[in-house]
């Protein structure tokens, strides 16, 4: 159900890439579409996924010691598969993140021996590397807190306008996204290790769920149901809070005040600090909301399309992809950067509500989703039944 919400979210904030992160988008649906995905769903979405997938991997560990077999042979299977199916989706989709995961997930397994405490002083210190990185770049730089209104409209304007005209994803022709994207992967782990949504800011993620896994938190809910409730208690405020002071600073709507009385370095500081932790709360009380409202009978069945969703969530994730780019791209019905937040935040909204559909139909026949069933068979060597009560 958790990794079903961030599926959702992967999606709006994957489609606002073609055009709908400009600034020329003026009109009131249109800003508040923007701030809504920036505000609910930006960067927290991935940080959900790459929670679940250190906490997947921690559950993996378990069931293999429980076992007594061998995990390595088994896990780095696995991870060559991702990273496989990474690289054919970063051919269509340059937003790509499996071929990470997977680069990461070498990572990970050397961190499995790292005690608890330890890996969540360094989850938590990692999540540093974003803002404070671009403090010290922007101190060398002078460079300056730019608020989204002080941007240059007419000249935003131009530039949409030229990439319309000239973009391989506007016009281009499926040999020419494919050759376009093939210029970017595989993926280097270390990319753009200053960006809010960087490998640095994954792997975080990562570490907070191998210490989830390791204490256990998600195989017993209940035992730890205190723990969830402080979460969506001190999670949900306190990221909400964040986020309104990101908002605040990037809209200027305090940048003037606060710049009276400090450098715009340290207001750019904050912004990225409330960005960062801000996120991480948030996404985290989500996922504790999640889990607690799951084990609750009364309100089960309103979460349980997500769970259908969750668990295809690769045939899912690859899905998304197919429908939106096929959107998009100019092989297909070719509204690349001609559409705005709200029209997409509503594209995204139907492009969900038909795979939830779709995935409804499917767990009722078959066990696993596609690409999962594929994924399992290639990590275990072994290809399991398909269709339910086989």
């Amino acid at each position: 159900m958790v990794r079903g919400f961030a599926l959702f979210g992967v999606l709006l904030v994957n489609m606002f890439n073609f055009g709908a992160y400009s600034p020329i988008w003026t009109g009131t649906s249109d800003r508040v579409a923007f701030s809504v995905m920036r505000f609910l769903f930006e960067t927290k979405s991935w940080r959900i996924f790459s929670l679940l997938f250190g906490l997947g991997f921690s559950l993996q560990l378990l069931r293999a010691q429980a076992r007594g077999g061998g995990f390595v042979p088994v896990y780095l299977r696995r991870l060559g598969a991702l990273f496989l199916i990474g690289m054919g989706h970063a051919l269509l989709f340059p937003g790509d993140v499996l071929v990470v995961y997977a680069e990461l997930g070498l990572v990970l397994l050397v961190s499995w021996k790292v005690r608890p405490r330890v890996l969540l002083g360094l989850a938590v210190a990692l999540l540093a590397v974003f803002p404070l990185g671009r403090a010290a770049n922007a101190a060398v730089t002078h460079t300056a807190v730019v608020t989204e209104q002080a941007v240059d409209l007419a000249r935003a304007q131009v530039m949409n306008d030229e990439l319309r005209r000239t973009h391989p994803y506007a016009v281009g022709s499926v040999a020419d996204v494919v050759r376009a994207n093939a210029q970017v992967i595989p993926a280097h782990p270390l990319g753009r290790p200053l960006g809010a949504e960087s490998v640095v800011g994954f792997f975080a993620m990562f570490l907070l769920g191998l210490y989830a896994g390791k204490r256990e938190f998600f195989l017993d809910i209940d035992r730890h149901s205190r723990l969830f409730r402080r979460l969506v208690m001190w999670g949900l405020p306190l990221g909400v809070a964040a986020m309104v002071v990101e908002r605040a600073i990037a809209l200027g709507l305090i940048f003037e005040v606060a710049a009276e009385t400090g450098p715009s370095p340290a207001m750019g500081l904050l912004r990225d600090l409330a960005f960062a932790y801000g996120s991480t709360a948030l996404s985290l009380g989500y996922a504790a909301a999640i889990a607690l409202l799951a084990t609750a009978s009364r309100v089960q069945w309103l979460l349980e399309p997500l769970g259908r969703v969750g668990r295809l969530g690769l045939t899912v994730y690859l899905t998304q992809t197919l429908v939106f780019t096929t959107l998009f791209y100019g092989y297909g019905l070719g509204q690349a950067f001609r559409m705005g937040p709200a029209a997409v935040t509503a594209c995204a909204v139907l492009i969900f509500g038909l795979q939830i559909i779709a995935c409804t139909w499917w767990v009722r026949r078959f066990r696993y989703g596609p690409v999962e069933w594929l994924w399992r068979g290639v990590t275990y060597l072994k290809f399991p039944p398909m269709r339910v009560g086989t």
